[in-house]
């Protein structure tokens, strides 16, 4: 199966239906980083310290890491629009839920609910946008549909900060909750009713989980993101221990935003072409600005220069991972998605963990150097890896003769 092979016919032009997806990845990806920019005010009204509101991240990435795959198995035997729509109905209660949370408790198991149905979600999302369109513009659409990343992390996040600061947290939550509804209802009447993916796929999921070059990306993608979420986690800590005012974390995270569309723009260009030496960029890049916030006594405008550096690195990267997770997988391209998904929140948790640890037992600033130890042995994974002359792909530099490659 090559994406576009089962993509329906629709009265909606194809832009229309990925603008509709990456509004529903925008709306989920500013619910699971709000905590982020809210963390005092989050701990001060469920009486919890700062490490403790941080978990609330990582609960819900545990949760994303763990359904992902299985989810992944359960939906495909729904037609995708059914599958999106009810996940985002989910999604929004998940997110009222917590704006009601009154002690933390509570606020976790709203978390779970809404990483639960994130964790469907998001493969759902990119095997449907990769579906709509030829094998050769898979790239691009992931690149359209994780335009929503960027627009949470460059408006969302930093309008839901700032609402949070002025008027408080919970009325942030319930907003996503409202968008998250609408947005389920536009998708029941706009999507097409595509037939579920079971019908179309040729390989099944867990013969996709044993590729080596499945693995290879899985292991990539898990460093990486283990090491971004370990510092990120707690940006506001470090920005304002760096001497940034509370009410300005905001507008250096709309700057991280801003920075994170450029990212993502050059790795839609790229994407199809260069996925292997664009993604050596941007984890170069990564672990550069995650040192240089690690580094004591440094002026307010270096912070602010490595969180935009930071932020155009990052953003590339979700558009860069999912080519190359879409290549390994070959011809499980509902597969690819939920590997990308899995593995990340699998980062995105541990990250949140390692992170408050550090947080505990040593400066703000001490985050962002763990974070680019771990990052630094993504970037050596990458550099072990060769391309392969006569295949689009990347190969393990090993002795043994076949070794790994992103492409099967």
């Amino acid at each position: 199966m090559t994406p576009g092979d089962h993509a329906p016919a629709s009265r909606t032009p194809v832009p229309v239906l990925l603008t509709l997806l990456a509004l529903g990845v925008f709306a989920a990806v500013t619910s699971e980083v709000l905590p982020v920019g809210l963390l005092p005010a989050i701990g001060e009204s469920l009486h919890a310290d700062e490490a403790s509101v941080g978990l609330l991240v990582s609960v819900y990435a545990v949760v994303v890491a763990g359904a992902s795959l299985p989810l992944t198995g359960l939906l495909a035997r729904w037609p995708r629009r059914r599958a999106l729509w009810v996940l985002l109905v989910a999604y929004a209660v998940g997110n009222a839920t917590f704006a009601l949370a009154d002690d933390y408790a509570v606020a976790v198991a709203a978390r779970l609910l809404a990483g639960f149905a994130h964790a469907g979600f998001f493969s759902v999302t990119i095997g449907t946008a990769v579906s709509l369109v030829p094998m050769e513009r898979a790239g691009r659409a992931a690149a359209w549909v994780y335009a929503g990343t960027t627009l949470a992390l460059a408006g969302g996040v930093p309008a839901g900060t700032a609402l949070g600061t002025a008027i408080g947290w919970r009325w942030s939550f319930a907003a996503i909750a409202l968008v998250l509804l609408i947005l389920a209802a536009l998708m029941a009447v706009l999507l097409p009713s595509a037939p579920p993916p079971a019908t179309t796929a040729s390989e099944p999921v867990l013969r996709t989980l044993r590729k080596r070059p499945v693995l290879l990306v899985a292991a990539v993608i898990s460093l990486l993101t283990l090491g971004h979420y370990t510092a990120f986690t707690y940006a506001s800590p470090i920005l304002t221990a760096a001497g940034i005012g509370e009410a300005s974390v905001s507008l250096v995270l709309f700057g991280y935003g801003i920075a994170g569309a450029l990212g993502l723009w050059v790795a839609g260009a790229v994407a199809d072409r260069e996925p292997r030496r664009a993604l050596l960029v941007a984890v170069t890049m990564t672990t550069a600005a995650l040192l240089a916030l690690g580094v004591p006594g440094r002026p307010v405008g270096a912070v602010v220069i490595a969180m935009l550096v930071w932020g155009a690195a990052f953003g590339s990267l979700p558009t860069l991972l999912q080519t190359l997770a879409h290549r390994a997988a070959s011809t499980s391209a509902d597969t690819a998605p939920a590997v990308v998904n899995a593995t990340f929140n699998l980062g995105i948790s541990a990250g949140g963990l390692l992170g408050g640890r550090v947080l505990l037992m040593a400066s703000p600033s001490t985050t962002a150097v763990a974070g680019a130890a771990l990052t630094t042995l993504a970037l050596l994974l990458v550099l072990a890896a060769r391309p392969r002359p006569s295949r689009v792909g990347w190969t393990v530099a090993s002795p043994r003769p076949r070794g790994w490659s992103w492409r099967a």
